[in-house]
């Protein structure tokens, strides 16, 4: 019943009705019944093992509970739904060999964000990367990451700034990347969540770049991606690209202000590139 007074007190103290409820989620690409809904609130019923981990996230935000709250009263760690899922070298267009290999999966992202922030000379000075990472076994703590980098110059320092650390970093200039290990800051359990942060520090005199990717290498409910540009030098377009498949889409973008942004929900695998002129 701790699920169900959870979850009425959170509808109730948001003013939402089920309909309304049901036609967010449905927006993000859930479709959960009224009939259903009222039935979790009542206590008559609660979610079980067929219900994907993603609805849960979805009413925790939707409802404005703490991450991780509804689906604490649900007991045991709950099954971890797989999915499809590619190498970032295969989604890049990468050869395989044994720098782009990636750790034995046991953690799985189930969204995320990259950020771009640049200043007055149009140069990245640094990238965001946040995670929303799910165990799919006990114990789990590690995920293979890669970041691009220019061939001809200094790698970015990456650092992690949020619940984990990045370690064992190498670069390889001939493929222009940057792999490392995220680690937790501590393991979880089976079907347990971790949010990350880490930054890519490009050093003094880096090329200025006019894009950046993000990799999604499964499906995961929301990814967003954005740029925040210096005042005295905003762009005059932004686009962004999304390949999904054998399917490729494209258009502009409007700025809002000085910063760009686009969400994808329930995509992957695939990338979201966002690319833009001066």
């Amino acid at each position: 019943m701790e699920f169900a007074r959870t979850f009425r007190t959170a509808v109730q103290r948001r003013g939402l009705s089920l309909h309304s409820l049901r036609a967010r989620l449905r927006d993000r690409g859930y479709d959960v019944s009224v009939a259903t809904l009222s039935m979790w609130q009542s206590g008559a019923r609660h979610p079980g093992r067929s219900v994907s981990f993603d609805v849960i996230r979805e009413l925790e935000a939707l409802t404005g509970l703490a991450e991780g709250e509804l689906a604490a009263t649900l007991g045991p760690p709950r099954r971890v739904r797989r999915t499809e899922a590619k190498s970032y070298a295969a989604l890049t267009h990468l050869p395989r060999t044994p720098f782009t290999e990636e750790l034995a999966s046991e953690l799985c992202e189930r969204s995320g964000s990259i950020g771009a922030v640049l200043d007055a000379d149009g140069r990245i000075t640094h990238t965001v990367t946040r995670s929303l990472w799910q165990a799919r076994k006990d114990g789990a703590r590690d995920a293979t990451v890669f970041f691009d980098a220019d061939p001809e110059s200094p790698p970015p320092e990456i650092r992690g700034t949020l619940g984990c650390s990045v370690v064992d970093v190498s670069f390889d200039a001939g493929l222009g990347l940057v792999r490392g290990t995220l680690r937790l800051d501590a393991a979880l359990a089976q079907g347990s969540v971790a949010l990350t942060e880490r930054r890519a520090v490009r050093p003094a005199g880096y090329p200025q770049e006019h894009a950046l990717t993000l990799v999604a290498p499964c499906r995961q409910a929301e990814l967003t991606i954005y740029a925040v540009f210096d005042p005295t030098r905003v762009p005059t377009s932004c686009r962004v690209t999304i390949e999904e498949g054998d399917r490729e889409r494209s258009h502009r973008l409007p700025l809002n202000g000085t910063c760009v942004t686009h969400t994808e929900f329930g995509f992957g695998p695939g990338t979201v590139t966002l690319d833009w002129e001066f």
